[in-house]
Order: C-alpha cells, then structure tokens, then sequence
C-alpha cells in the first residue's frame, strides 16, 4: 500500500487568512445553530472554514459531527490540513458515525498507513458498487494510488471515470464545492503522467474554468502551473510563459500544496528561460526534491536537452534519479516508466550508438507518442526511412498543438522523405517545420548527431520567408476556437465550454482554415504560430 506524502513544510493554516471569515460563536453554539449555518451554502459570507470547523469539532464537540462535516467538504479538509493533523480529527470521530460514512474511514486508513481494501475493488471492479456521495472521493483516491504505484494504465481508465463523473464547469459559482476542479485537475496530472499530453492540456484547460471555493483556488493555479510544464518540455514556451503570468494572478491560499504548486512553476519557468542546465536543475532538486512529487518523470525530460549537450553534472542527475526509489518507477507504463529510459535512447542515438539506443527504447512503454516519435529517429538512423514515415504519421494526432513535438514530428518526416528522394514532401514538411522553429533554439530531436545538426541547420539557416504575414480580420470567437485548438482541446469540448453546438465550432473552424490558407489542424496551428496569432 502506498503512502502518500505531503509537503514537509507543511504547516497548519490560518483560518483568517484563508477565507477571512470567522465561524461566529461556534464555541458556544447548540448542535442545531451551527449545523443550519454549515449547511447553507447559498449565504457565502456565512460559510464556514472547513479546517476551523473540524479543529473545533476535534477539540470541544460534539466530536459525533465530525464524520458528516468530513463527508460534505472532504476536499477543504484534505488540502485544509496537514496529513498529521487531519488524522488527528479524523481519529476523534466516533465509530458509529464512521460507519455510516465509509469515505471518512477509507481516509482515515489510507492516513494510517492501513490497507484500504476498497482501492482494489474499485481498480478490480469499478464504482458500480459505490454510493454518488463517496464515488468521486474514492475514485480519486483509487486514481492517486495507482499512479503511485506507477499503473498508469489503470489510473488513466479511473481518470476517464473522473472526468465523466465530475460536475459541470461554471466559471462563476462553483456549487460543487471544488469537486469540479479537483477532479479535472486529478485527470489531467494522470494523462500528463501518462504521456498524453494533448489531453492533459485539455482537462487543465477545464480547471482554469471552474471557481472553486477560496481556500482551494491553488486548483486554478496548479492548473496553470503545469500547463506551463507541459508547454515548457514538449509544447510552446511562449504559452508556458502566459500560464506562469496567469498562475501569478491567482491568490495563494494557505494550504500545504502550495509549496507542489510553487516547485512545478519553478521547474517551467528553468526550462523555458533556458536555463536548464546541471546547476539551475541541481538546485532546484535540492531545495524541492519532495515538493517535485509526482512531476519527477517530467524533470528528467527536463534534463534531456542538457544531457544531450554532454553535461556531466546533468548525466549525474539522471543516474541518481534512476537509482532512486522514486514512486512508480519500477513500472513500464506511460511517462513514470519511460522518462529516462527515453532520455537515455536519445543519449546513445545522439552518440551513434544504434544498439544501446534500441535496448533503452524496448525499456520504454512503446503506446507513449514520446516512445514512437524516439522509434522513428532510431529507424532513421537504421536506414529505414520508410518505417520512420509510417510512425511520424501515425503520432500527429498526439502531437497537434504541442509546438516541440509536432517540429521534432516534421522533422523526421523532412529528414526520412529526403532519404527516399521524395523532395518536395521533404520541402512540404521542412516548410511547415520551420515557423515552429522560430525562436526555439537548438532541438532535441532523438537522432544522431549528424542528422540532428544537419535538420538544425536547414530550420534556422534558411531564412524565413520574408513575406510578411497577410493580415487578418479573425472574430474574437475565432481567436477563442483557436487558442483552444492550440492547447490540445476537441472540437465537441470547445463547443462545451462556449455554450454552442459542434457544428457552430465546425464552421469557425472552417473559416479559420479559409482564412489562413490551410488544411487540416496541423497546419492551422503551424500558420498561426507563424503569424503570432498564438
């Protein structure tokens, strides 16, 4: 059974400061005063601080209200209090009321230490059996268990659960109580870690669009926090940079999370100031090693680009890591199995070593579309061009919208069409290629070197096209569709958020398409990218 750990900094948080509102004359009140105040959510200024409300509860009475208190918030609760100090109140519940209400016992035994057999149930069987007061709980309890214990396969099938389970998104009154954004939040953490990142960016877009209660905004930021990771490693820095400014604007809560919060912008922020090297990265490890938590596989992408550039301080980092007990990682599945497994086969390939290369990449879960994009360099490097194609195609639906991914994706496909002598499908994919290029830099395309410095030469060599970029009368619903597009959302989930029917989405779509003269998604965003418009 996996333990899980919070934030050793952690400390009790500050009623005041998180609400700034006092739960008046609670010590004095009759069970009947302060219940008809607890559960009336449609006064917000008489809204109770969960955490205050639960102390209080602990220490004076009547301790046989702690159980349903817990069940109706037991997310403020959760983040509201340090794991040492919620199984405090949770163990001053009575058994009768924890009978009652399973979810206050699972907790309480997860926080012990104990064997939780309802976790393997819900893995094993699913929520058939479960209450609708306790599934989402539950599940994502199952979900954060199976991640740590590196199934992510298991994880992801709960974490589609999740999703169709959690309540609508309003962005202005969240009568959810923060289950709608805990939920998406707990979906997106589990594709991200499972190397759908598209998808990931799509449940963090959700959450970005809920309004949870004011000691649980840190949802919102955390939401922001890791969109921008995932645009700092695979995706666009400039929409890392625009997530950390708008995760800058959330008010901070007291909660021990923020300290998670805080070392994942810290991480993307490295990254896309390009500071990623051995010493920026070791401090960063050193001061938050266990604030790193679960984004740990995503620091060791980190290191790829460093690694690659022969930094020894940086190889040294991921030796250690791979020796490390690190959750999840003796698992083959999604990222936690195969960051540095993928790290590694870019390594030996960067090096020309085709067979060391190989034997890392079969360690690697081969349905990651980080997996098949290092297999397509390895088969180049093979001299098996045709095989390196068929790969680039298959993953372009898992690469749309992420800025790194879909150039590292057109570049083997300009690299294996020029290997063919197909010049001008290796002229068509160089050109869409190199607006993506623009300002990123040296890539950390998985081939040899030679081949690696030879696609670098041809993006940032050759000049950009010189035409400047027709201007463009878009609505501002197009540019809404858009931006969107860009972060990896469906069409049907566009139309959920703007409150319009799919087909409405369609024809945006379509005179986005017009407008700027392309076909097909991955082309739009490319273009865009190209005239700034993202």
């Amino acid at each position: 059974m996996a333990t899980v750990q919070h934030s050793p900094g952690a400390r009790e948080a500050d009623s005041t400061a998180t609400t700034n509102i006092q739960h008046p004359g609670l010590k004095d009140a009759d069970t009947s005063q302060w219940e008809a105040e607890f559960t009336a959510p449609t006064t917000p200024v008489k809204r109770p601080d969960v955490p205050t409300l639960l102390r209080t509860l602990r220490d004076e009475g009547p301790q046989e209200r702690i159980a349903a208190v817990f069940e109706e918030h037991y997310i403020e609760a959760w983040f509201g209090l340090d794991p040492v100090e919620l199984r405090s109140v949770l163990n001053a519940a009575t058994e009768r009321e924890v009978r009652t209400r399973p979810i206050v016992g699972y907790i309480r035994s997860l926080l012990r230490g104990e064997t939780v057999p309802l976790l393997s149930d819900v893995r094993q069987n699913g929520v058939k059996t479960l209450r609708a007061s306790e599934r989402g709980a539950v599940v994502a309890m199952a979900v954060l268990e199976s991640r740590l214990r590196g199934e992510l396969s298991t994880a992801m099938q709960l974490a589609e659960r999740l999703g169709a389970d959690a309540p609508a998104a309003n962005a202005l009154v969240d009568g959810s109580l923060g289950t709608a954004s805990f939920m998406s939040l707990q979906a997106g953490i589990t594709r991200m870690l499972a190397g759908d990142f598209a998808r990931a960016l799509a449940d963090l877009e959700r959450v970005k669009w809920t309004a949870p209660p004011a000691a649980l905004t840190f949802f919102v930021r955390d939401a922001h926090a890791k969109a921008a990771l995932v645009h700092a490693i695979v995706g666009d820095p400039e929409l890392a940079r625009r997530a950390l400014a708008s995760a800058r604007q959330v008010q901070r809560t007291n909660s021990w999370a923020e300290a998670l919060v805080d070392a994942t912008a810290q991480l993307a922020e490295v990254i896309i100031d390009r500071n990623a090297d051995s010493t920026a990265l070791g401090q960063l490890l050193a001061t938050g090693r266990t604030e790193i938590g679960e984004m740990w596989p995503l620091f060791i992408l980190s290191l790829a680009p460093t690694v690659l550039s022969g930094d020894a301080g940086a190889a040294h980092m991921l030796a250690a890591m791979e020796g490390a007990a690190l959750p999840g990682s003796k698992s083959s599945q999604g990222l936690t199995g195969s960051a540095a497994a993928l790290v590694r086969a870019a390594q030996a390939a960067e090096a020309g070593h085709l067979s060391e290369a190989r034997a890392a990449l079969a360690a690697a879960d081969p349905d990651l579309p980080l997996t098949k994009l290092v297999q397509a360099g390895a088969a180049l490097d093979s001299g098996m061009p045709g095989q390196a194609l068929a790969i680039a195609l298959d993953v372009a639906a898992h690469t749309a919208g992420l800025r790194q991914l879909e150039l590292w994706r057109l570049s083997i496909l300009h690299l294996g069409h020029r290997a063919l002598g197909e010049e001008d499908a290796a002229q068509a994919s160089l050109d869409q290629a190199r607006p993506l290029a623009a300002g990123l830099g040296a890539i950390a395309l998985p081939v040899s070197g030679s081949a690696r410095a030879q696609i670098q030469s041809l993006l940032h060599d050759v000049p950009l096209p010189t035409t400047a970029p027709t201007a463009l009368s878009l609505t501002p619903r197009e540019l809404e569709v858009l931006v969107r597009l860009a972060a990896g959302i469906s069409r049907r989930e566009i139309a959920e958020q703007l409150f319009v029917s799919i087909n409405t989405i369609k024809t945006q779509v379509s005179s986005l398409y017009r407008k700027l003269g392309v076909r097909g998604r991955g082309t739009l965003l490319a273009e865009a990218y190209r005239r700034g418009l993202i």
